[in-house]
């Protein structure tokens, strides 16, 4: 294995790490108050129940840097996003 590929390997097994910590310290209750006031609109908790809680919070991130479509502009703080994320996949 080259040099190159090992630091992309390490590099990935990083951002995984990072990205799971981040859900995994998520308040699903706080993301609940936020889905409600904001996404509850256009949008029913129990269609996400089950989906992958990173996966919903990397569209979400996406959606609010405005690189993925979204009826509307979301503004939320990376905390926020991992809330609802994890609210979403819970699906309650």
């Amino acid at each position: 294995m080259s040099k190159f590929s090992r630091l992309a390997v390490i590099a990935g097994a990083f951002a995984s790490l990072a990205g799971f910590g981040s859900t995994a310290h998520a308040d699903a209750a706080a993301g609940k108050a936020t889905f409600t006031s904001i996404c509850s609109e256009c949008h029913e908790v129990a269609d996400f129940e089950g989906e992958d809680a990173a996966a919903l919070q990397g569209t979400i991130k996406n959606i609010v840097a405005g690189t993925q479509k979204h009826k509307k502009a979301l503004k939320l703080t990376d905390a926020q996003v991992a809330d609802v994320a994890a609210y979403m996949a819970s699906g309650k």
